[in-house]
């Protein structure tokens, strides 16, 4: 059993993190960085209203202006700091740079390689409840870049990082993820190249798959 530290933090609501990691300040001291998608409209009646779920059911997919204006859409990326030495924490909002900005963002990926350790690339799906589009979006939390990918009527699901065995940089790899067509009715499988976004390759599922939730990628 090691040592437990408790933080005060005001409410937010969130679901996936995207990294967490132990690191050393500049005054040497301990700190554990936490970043996290969160909402701040937290509410009684948002806690026990809505669930993120609620957003697969049928009454909400067929009444997309509802989603828009009952669920938790103003992501914001947030970056908490627990110093373990003074027991203070410290709140940092990382700019919401991508478009449109009235989006969930959400099902957040990082190179595997990096989890539990200092890193810069993180991958989303983006969600614009008001027109149910959907998009693949990259952000840079060292530079506070982002890079977008957004074909009308393409629905990605939740992207998947596949690091290149060799790679040398945090983002030379591949990002994987089911793409649903709502025009076609038909799923297909996009890969992207995790640098700039681009598609590599696309592959046709042969069958529907409808909004997933969960993947991962495994070597064999």
């Amino acid at each position: 059993g090691g040592e437990v530290y408790h933080f005060d933090l005001p409410p937010h609501k969130g679901v996936h993190i995207m990294n967490n990691f132990e690191r050393t300040n500049s005054a040497g001291e301990r700190e554990v960085v936490l970043d996290f998608p969160t909402t701040t409209n937290v509410t009684a009646e948002d806690m026990n209203k809505y669930c993120m779920f609620d957003v697969l059911k049928i009454p909400f997919m067929n009444d997309p202006e509802r989603m828009y204006r009952e669920l938790s859409w103003d992501t914001t990326l947030r970056r908490f700091i627990f110093n373990l030495d003074t027991g203070k924490s410290t709140t940092v909002d990382l700019p919401r740079i991508w478009k449109p900005v009235d989006t969930l963002v959400e099902f957040p990926y990082i190179n595997p390689d990096y989890r539990g350790a200092d890193y810069c690339y993180c991958y989303f799906q983006q969600w614009h409840f008001k027109d149910m589009s959907m998009s693949l979006l990259k952000y840079d939390v060292c530079k506070l870049e982002v890079v977008q990918w957004h074909q009308d009527h393409k629905h990605v699901h939740e992207p998947v990082y596949s690091p290149n065995p060799n790679s040398v940089r945090e983002d030379d790899g591949v990002i994987v993820a089911p793409v649903f067509d709502s025009m076609t009715n038909g799923t297909e499988l996009y890969v992207w190249n995790a640098t700039d976004l681009s598609v590599l390759a696309i592959y046709d599922n042969k069958v529907p798959v409808p909004l997933t939730v969960h993947g991962i990628w495994f070597d064999n």
